[in-house]
């Protein structure tokens, strides 16, 4: 398979500083940045709208049906209109902690800040609060579990919705570092704690998140890997990584084991992966440049 660049954000539309997440969401992209804008693309990456979100970064997006999410370090979680961006709701303000990333999954919301906290949100109201003790770079949620990471362990904790009060409890820690994602339900993947080696585990608890395949990045200069990216298309389940090397690469998931299908170098420090439309993938990073990578 070949992997082409095939559109651009325009330099007049794109960010100004690096972009930090990607999210695409029922036919449209969003991205956000450090000079705190969120922004919404076509999927030839035309821009459809701009809002100016937050004062500081903007680090997490996540969405629900009708309703965009984002977190950012100026210490807010704030709620959108999915079609229009106005905005709906702030749901919280402390400008001493900073929130980095933030899911929604089944009605519910989850917001990993620089403290050590993960806070559960039920209908948009705060429900109770997980401490894994080290600042949250990156999480996922396959419920009840939690998965959450920083530099030297992810944490998997067991987090009970039903009930007046949250309670939660740790499960297992697995040695490696953010990012983290999904690749379907069956399998998740993070980074060595070196940052330079792919780590793909099962997803199943029962034989304790077993990790199934470690598998050397290939970067020019042994560069960090900044980005990772699962999807399911079809039948088939991918993962895309990318870092320092400004080059993007594309796994198959193969007999519990990840194989190599390719690259293309997006002339850019990839910090952030978004998988679109099949065999479209979304890359930002460095200056606030996006492009579109397609798989062919």
């Amino acid at each position: 398979m070949t992997l082409i660049v095939a559109c651009r954000a325009s330099d007049d539309d794109k960010h100004y500083k690096d972009v930090n997440t990607l999210m695409f969401h029922k036919g449209k992209l969003y991205s956000a940045s450090d000079d705190g804008k969120i922004k919404v693309w076509t999927t030839d990456l035309i821009k459809l709208a701009e809002i100016q979100g937050h004062t500081l970064p903007v680090y997490g997006l996540t969405a629900s049906d009708d309703t965009l999410y984002s977190s950012s370090s100026d210490g807010t979680i704030k709620l959108y209109d999915l079609n229009t961006l106005q905005e709906k709701q702030q749901l919280t303000k402390n400008e001493n902690v900073e929130h980095w990333r933030v899911r929604s999954v089944n009605g519910h919301l989850y917001v990993g800040d620089n403290e050590g906290n993960v806070s559960v949100y039920k209908n948009n109201k705060f429900f109770g609060l997980v401490n894994v003790a080290e600042p949250v770079k990156d999480l996922q949620v396959i419920e009840p579990y939690v998965l959450v990471v920083q530099d030297t362990d992810l944490v998997v904790t067991e987090v009970k919705l039903n009930g007046e009060k949250l309670q939660w409890s740790n499960d297992s820690n697995i040695p490696g570092r953010a990012p983290v994602t999904l690749i379907g339900s069956k399998y998740f993947a993070l980074i060595d704690r070196d940052g330079k080696e792919i780590l793909l585990h099962s997803t199943d608890r029962h034989s304790g998140f077993p990790q199934l395949a470690k598998i050397v990045h290939g970067s020019d200069n042994n560069m960090l890997i900044n980005a990772l990216s699962g999807v399911e298309w079809g039948e088939d389940k991918f993962l895309f990584s990318g870092g320092w090397d400004k080059v993007l690469r594309k796994w198959k998931i193969m007999n519990q084991s990840l194989s190599d299908e390719g690259s293309v170098n997006v002339d850019l420090v990839i910090n952030a992966i978004a998988a679109g439309d099949t065999d479209q993938i979304y890359v930002g990073g460095s200056d606030g440049h996006i492009v579109r990578v397609d798989v062919r």
